[in-house]
């Protein structure tokens, strides 16, 4: 039987020359063979067997994809082959599996944004019935309940939700924006602050500056002033408004500075 010959980083077989990919560990041809470019492993089953049916995928016996010869090969269905990997390759496979599955979920949610997606999923719910066949007992407020699936442990929605927040699952750590005291709040809160204090003063802050920050009198005078905290406070009347707004800009410094 004619053997594969192999020399830096390529294997020369039946007059065609393949080159090893460094990622994958196969040999790919380096030209089209009947139109297509080919793996090595394949070419060699093929050549003894005829071409691979739909849905089969030819394996290495040994796992060595530098022995191609037809006695290392054998031909399995995609299921079998990745059995096979998950009952003897199973440390090696399992990042490359992962890697994959990430891909198909990013894709896959973005095809059922679509209408087309979101169609789709309707009709192929339409007129499904589902047994409630287990007895659970909620995780979370102890109500017995039916469900349709075994790995049920809430009786809804809402006490799923009180549970996670009851047990922090879902908790972080972030810095105030404010005094940068380091607290803790759930990941899916909006809280920038530990405590409402601070967010009432990160509040006016944030807002300083914005408003005119004074009033007109009917005898033509301008009343400066400012809320802070629920409260206004006064800072002088004015004979015109930009003195007045001047005034209230001064004033909110000031507030601002308090909180240092």
């Amino acid at each position: 039987m004619k053997q594969i010959e192999y020399r830096d980083g390529y294997a020369y077989y039946d007059g065609h020359k393949f080159r090893k990919d460094t990622k994958s560990g196969y040999y790919l041809s380096t030209a089209k063979i009947d139109g297509n470019r080919k793996r090595l492993h394949v070419y060699v089953w093929e050549k003894f067997n005829g071409a691979v049916p739909n849905g089969y995928n030819i394996h290495h016996f040994d796992e060595n994809k530098d022995d191609n010869q037809i006695e290392n090969l054998m031909c399995m269905t995609k299921r079998e082959h990745h059995a096979w990997h998950a009952q003897h390759d199973r440390d090696r496979m399992l990042p490359i599996w992962r890697k994959s599955y990430d891909k198909a979920r990013v894709s896959a949610a973005e095809w059922h944004k679509t209408v087309e997606g979101r169609e789709s999923l309707s009709k192929s719910h339409t007129g499904l019935k589902y047994k409630r066949k287990y007895a659970k007992k909620c995780k979370n407020c102890g109500k017995s309940y039916r469900a349709t699936f075994d790995r049920s442990e809430f009786c809804s929605p809402k006490c799923q939700t009180a549970y996670r927040k009851k047990t922090g699952i879902d908790d972080e750590q972030r810095i105030c924006e404010l005094c940068s005291k380091k607290f803790v709040v759930n990941r899916y809160s909006t809280e920038k602050c530990c405590s409402k204090d601070c967010q009432d003063k990160l509040r006016f802050k944030n807002n300083a500056g914005k408003a005119k920050g004074y009033t007109r009198k009917k005898d033509g005078h301008y009343i400066a002033s400012v809320s802070y905290l629920g409260k206004r406070v006064y800072l002088g009347q004015y004979e015109t408004a930009g003195e007045a707004h001047q005034a209230y800009l001064k004033g909110t410094e000031e507030i601002i500075k308090s909180f240092e």
